[in-house]
């Protein structure tokens, strides 16, 4: 395994990592912010809104899919300096956008009930809970397009906008939270519909700031209305074949992730609340190591469009070492940092000690999260391997973390430790296969092509 001694290598990475990883911090303080003002109103506003939000994560999963597909054709291309065909894959992406998200706009305005019932049968809770879904909907084609575009803008290396935008989104979203949930300014309260009018707001924002980003300021892209109008046909089925397997690995993940908490929902209350800790604190150490994935799969995609395959192996297994080590931090962090944590709930005694024990598992498996995170989604996927990196996450998660977790839980009645070992062990069998995968040097796929004249379709 060979380190890169290129300095540019070490400078972009912290370049594109760093903002990334605050941006990744700052939208972990706005759900930190939502909860805590929500939370102080009530157990069922706190619900309702929680509950209700089940339809935008899966949103939210798509648009990463969608986006991250989106990203890795946009990477190699800009390697290529290609331009005219990132236009085209963002072209096709805001159309696929758009049409996926207005599923979840119908859904959210003409069924929220049907939806909420999916996960509650507390009539109090699906009452504010339809209340919220049907205004917080509204911004929901604002939210796609923003992340999309600021994921294809991490593909050429445009990083910093993501921080202002969601720096400015952070306090936008907690004004106008303090003005419509509380009832400030001369408004009445309105509990949690005035956090969904807050959202909304907040997405507004962040789409206006984007668009004027696009409009004024951005100088690599040079994206014009002109490019949005129409869609290559040749770049279509590229699109189609290269972003699919991306957009179900998402799915099925997401998916895989509720299974895991029907798991944990099933062992008892303690358990989910002691689990909602362990989440934040994991949420807040893996800020940075999620920056560091992002910023993986943009170098790695611009190296290999440049037809520099023996430096992207150099690069992987850089990347490698640097996501081990990255985990071992993260872990001695969690570990040392339980006490803490658990001291700052008002909660029970077994609770404190059931999320101690969860926190333990989660300090032993972040090693492997870590090194998960960057060879699969940073290393694999920027080297266009996504048909390995779905069927590697799909095979573990599903095969094995999933169906094991139940028995170990509820058949063979397996300490809490264990079985947060046993839930998460995909990770640790991810790594095993995406190293040897690396190893191989059978991941690096150009996906580009180079484009002369050809179909064009409104």
């Amino acid at each position: 395994m060979r380190i890169t001694r290129d300095r540019d290598f070490y400078k972009t990475m912290i370049s594109i990592a760093m903002p990334i990883g605050i941006q990744n911090l700052i939208t972990f303080t706005v759900s930190m912010a939502d909860t805590i003002m929500l939370g102080s109103l009530g157990e069922i506003q706190l619900s309702a809104s929680s509950i209700g939000n089940n339809l935008f994560f899966i949103l939210m999963v798509l648009m990463f899919g969608l986006g991250g597909g989106s990203s890795i054709m946009s990477a190699q291309y800009y390697g290529k300096k290609d331009m005219k065909s990132i236009h085209k894959i963002i072209s096709i992406m805001y159309r696929f956008c758009i049409a996926i998200t207005l599923v979840f706009v119908v859904i959210a305005i003409l069924i929220p009930r049907e939806f909420i019932s999916i996960f509650t049968t507390d009539q109090g809770v699906i009452e504010e809970g339809i209340k919220y879904l049907r205004v917080v909907a509204i911004g929901y084609v604002f939210y796609s397009l923003t992340n999309c575009t600021i994921t294809v803008l991490r593909s050429v290396q445009t990083v910093k906008i993501s921080m202002v935008v969601y720096s400015i989104s952070l306090v936008v979203n907690i004004f106008f939270n303090w003005v419509f949930i509380f009832g400030n300014l001369g408004f009445e309260p309105m509990g949690v519909q005035g956090a969904a009018i807050a959202t909304v707001i907040a997405r507004i924002t962040e789409f206006l700031v984007v668009v004027g980003f696009m409009l004024f300021f951005e100088k690599k892209i040079h994206l014009k209305l002109k490019h949005l109008l129409y869609i290559d046909t040749l770049m279509l089925k590229d699109y189609i074949k290269n972003c699919t397997p991306v957009l179900f690995n998402e799915l099925f993940w997401g998916l895989g992730s509720s299974m895991i908490s029907v798991i944990v929902g099933r062992m008892g209350t303690e358990v989910v609340a002691a689990n909602s800790i362990n989440n934040v604190a994991n949420q807040f150490v893996t800020v940075f190591i999620f920056g560091l994935g992002s910023a993986s799969s943009v170098i790695i995609g611009n190296i290999i469009g440049e037809g520099n395959y023996d430096k992207a192996r150099e690069y992987a297994s850089t990347i490698t070492i640097l996501s081990f080590i990255m985990g071992i931090m993260s872990g001695l962090l969690i570990y040392l940092i339980r006490p803490y944590v658990v001291d700052f709930y008002n909660i029970s005694q077994e609770t404190k000690a059931i999320a101690m024990e969860i926190m333990t598992a989660t300090a032993i498996i972040s090693v492997f999260q870590s090194m998960a995170i960057n060879t699969m989604m940073g290393v694999l996927r920027g080297g266009g391997d996504n048909r390995f990196v779905l069927i590697n996450d799909v095979i573990f998660m599903w095969i094995i973390a999933i169906p094991f977790g139940f028995i170990g839980a509820f058949l063979w009645d397996l300490p809490i430790f264990v079985v947060f070992l046993i839930i998460k062990s995909d990770e640790v069998l991810k790594v095993i296969a995406s190293v040897i995968r690396i190893f191989s040097g059978k991941w690096v796929t150009d996906l580009t092509r180079n484009f002369g004249d050809v179909e064009m379709v409104e």
